[in-house]
C-alpha cells in the first residue's frame, strides 16, 4: 500500500487541479461553476469581493499543482516547494476561518441555511492545522521535512472547502448574483475536489502508518 501512496496524492491532485473548470450545479436551468459565477458576479459586486470569490473559487488549482509536484519530486520537492505548501496552508487555513466565522455568526438571517457542524469544522480545522504545521515547522525545519503534513493539510482544506460548496456555498454566491429564489441542483462535478482530496489526504496517510510485523506461522523444522 506504501507504494501506492504517491499514486493516490497524484490521482487526487488531477482531480483538484480540474475541479473548479467542471459545471457544479445547477440552478434554474443554468450551469454553474466557478467561472460562469465569477461572470455573473461582474456587475454585481466591487473589485475586492470579486477578486477575493475568484481566489476562493480557484485556489484548488494552486493546491493541485502543489501537490501534484510534491508528489512527482523525490523528497517532496526542494525547500522552496515546501515553503509554498506552507504558506498556502496558512492562506488558505486563515480565509477558510474567516469564512467559517462571518456566515456562522450571519448565517440565521439568510435563506440558506448551512449545516452547523460543517461551519464549526470549517473554522476550527484550519487553525489547528495551521498551528500543528507551524509547530512542526518550528521543530523540524524546512530543510529535514518532506512537507507530507502540509500536502495532506492541504488536501483536508480543500475537502473542508468543497464539502462547503455542495453544502451551501452556491446558494450564496447565488445570492450575492442576484437570483436568490432558483433552488440549486448539485451535479456530479461537486464532488471531483472532494474525492480528489480523500485520495490526496489518504495517499499522505499511508506512508505514516505502523507496518504490521509479519507473524511466520509456519512450524519450526528439527
Amino acid at each position: 500500500m506504501t507504494r501506492a501512496a504517491p499514486w493516490l496524492v497524484r490521482l487526487g491532485a488531477a482531480l483538484i487541479l480540474v475541479s473548479p473548470f467542471l459545471p457544479q450545479a445547477d440552478s434554474g436551468g443554468a450551469r454553474l461553476g466557478a467561472l460562469s459565477v465569477l461572470s455573473s458576479l461582474a456587475d454585481k459586486i466591487g473589485g475586492v469581493e470579486r477578486l477575493a470569490a475568484g481566489a476562493g473559487l480557484f485556489l484548488p488549482v494552486l493546491v493541485g499543482l502543489l501537490l501534484l509536484a510534491g508528489a512527482s519530486l523525490r523528497d517532496g520537492g526542494p525547500p522552496a516547494l515546501r515553503l509554498a505548501s506552507l504558506t498556502l496552508l496558512l492562506a488558505f487555513s486563515f480565509a477558510l476561518a474567516t469564512l467559517g466565522s462571518i456566515v456562522f455568526t450571519d448565517a440565521s438571517s439568510r435563506p440558506v441555511q448551512p449545516s452547523f457542524p460543517l461551519l464549526l469544522a470549517l473554522f476550527a480545522v484550519p487553525l489547528l492545522a495551521s498551528g500543528a504545521a507551524l509547530a512542526r515547522w518550528m521543530q523540524v525545519g524546512l530543510d529535514r521535512s518532506t512537507g507530507g503534513f502540509e500536502r495532506g493539510a492541504l488536501a483536508l482544506l480543500v475537502l473542508l472547502h468543497g464539502l462547503f460548496l455542495a453544502d451551501a456555498g452556491w446558494g450564496y454566491l447565488q445570492m450575492a448574483a442576484g437570483v436568490p429564489g432558483s433552488p440549486v441542483r448539485l451535479l456530479a462535478g461537486a464532488w471531483v475536489a472532494p474525492l480528489g482530496a480523500v485520495l490526496a489526504l489518504a495517499g499522505s496517510l499511508l506512508p505514516r502508518l505502523p507496518l504490521r510485523a509479519a507473524v511466520d506461522t509456519a512450524p519450526a523444522s528439527g
